[in-house]
């Protein structure tokens, strides 16, 4: 990256504003070859990584949510507007209070500055391509539709646990072994469906929409056309063919619909203080969004490197992408 400026924090920005961190975007070690089980254990255990932050957030509010915000199981084997509301307005809790958090404290409050932050400019304001010309209403719109078809995934599924037509489990092990497994799913579910929509026809009609947030923030994340979110949602379907129990479900459904917010968030940390930093790391994303043709996938399963879509945010990589870009043109 050329320096051609420095922010307030000291952080070196390039001729478009951009910040890139020293550690460029990469994959977990589980399935790098030689194993390295030193590895492998501080990406599982430390911090920042596989259950630490954002699993244990997620597994807490999921817990949450399920035993104190949840109807009764009985009182769902029919469709029923008392409860079916319940779940509605306890879902858009849910994201108004996760990701309008996040929101509050990197964009309207201005917790950190541009600390950290990738794009060096603030969300769109007067900006026709979005609705009312504000890109942060425009999002929350989306975001809110995003939900209802979160909620209403979720209410078919209990109503199939309620009445015994899905296959269930709570066999304790089982039940460890894929709360562990689910992000990987989730993980494989977005690589296929992304590209999926990043087919020309696709994109043109339906995905275009989300990527008119090049500077995301956390709303972004779920800044969808309806048909993409009934797309990206589907990765609850599975609830219908694996054994799962409702708690499975839920957890699904949750990160599937916060993760969003913490990888379109638009910053490498959220920092508390001089001290205090609680690392995202979403480098890798947000250069999806940079570049549009890289990065369709996560971290946890490298399909990016398998097929040749890779982006880690270094200079290097910058030219290796510009340079194909040219030869396919030509």
């Amino acid at each position: 990256m050329s320096s051609a400026q420095t922010d307030e924090h000291g952080q070196a920005r390039d001729r478009r504003g951009e910040w890139r961190p020293k550690k460029p975007a990469g994959f977990m070690p589980l399935l790098d070859w030689p194993q390295r089980p030193a590895a492998v254990a501080k990406w599982f255990f430390g911090v920042p990584g596989f259950f630490a932050p954002w699993y244990a957030v997620y597994v807490a509010l999921t817990c949450l949510a399920y035993f104190v915000f949840t109807p009764e199981l009985t009182r769902m084997e029919t469709l029923a507007l008392e409860w079916v509301l319940l779940i509605l307005l306890r879902n858009i809790a849910l994201i108004t209070i996760f990701t309008g958090g996040l929101h509050l404290w990197l964009y309207r409050v201005r917790g950190q500055g541009r600390k950290t932050k990738y794009n060096g400019n603030w969300m769109a304001k007067n900006d026709r391509r979005f609705l009312f010309h504000n890109q942060v209403f425009d999002n929350v719109v989306w975001s809110m539709i995003g939900t209802l078809v979160w909620s209403l995934y979720e209410i078919g599924l209990w109503w199939g646990y309620a009445n015994g037509v899905l296959p269930y489990s709570a066999n304790p092990v089982w039940f460890v072994l894929w709360m562990i497994l689910m992000p990987f799913w989730r993980n494989f579910h977005f690589y296929w469906i992304h590209r999926l929509i990043h087919w020309p026809p696709l994109y043109r009609t339906i995905h275009y929409l989300h990527h008119k947030n090049v500077n995301v923030g956390p709303w972004s994340g779920m800044a969808m056309h309806p048909i993409e979110h009934i797309l990206y949602f589907s990765c609850m379907l599975i609830h219908l063919v694996v054994p799962s129990h409702p708690l499975h479900m839920m957890f699904n459904g949750l990160t599937t619909a916060l993760g969003p917010g913490v990888s379109h968030s638009g910053f490498d940390e959220l920092v508390f203080g001089d001290e205090t930093a609680l690392k995202k790391e979403k480098l890798m994303h947000y250069l999806h969004h940079r570049y549009h043709t890289v990065n369709f996938g996560e971290s946890a399963v490298p399909l990016d490197k398998w097929f040749g879509s890779f982006h880690d945010g270094t200079p290097e990589a910058d030219s290796h992408f510009r340079t194909r870009r040219s030869r396919d043109r030509a």
